[in-house]
């Protein structure tokens, strides 16, 4: 459970992000904000370039406030990226 929150918490903070470079910027805003573990960032943004069908999905997901609930809104691809990037 504490990896499902990890992961959907770096989740949250990519909202509003278009431009190369933001989404690990954001990612990393909203989890130090939080106290958290902010290593996963990059990843994530690596993740999101990878794949773009990610982004909006990544958009919406950051819109749930309940990290589980986020978590477990996530397609397959968007929750593997989230467990790939989390410790």
């Amino acid at each position: 459970m504490k990896r499902i929150v990890a992961a959907a918490a770096a989740a949250a903070g990519l909202t509003s992000i278009a431009w190369a470079g933001e989404w690990a910027e954001a990612c990393v805003a909203r989890l130090e904000a939080d106290g958290r573990d902010t290593s996963g960032c990059q990843c994530l943004e690596d993740a999101i370039t990878e794949n773009p069908a990610l982004e909006a999905e990544f958009r919406a997901l950051a819109e749930i406030a309940d990290p589980a609930a986020r978590y477990h809104a996530a397609s397959d691809a968007a929750k593997a990226a989230m467990d790939d990037c989390t410790r």
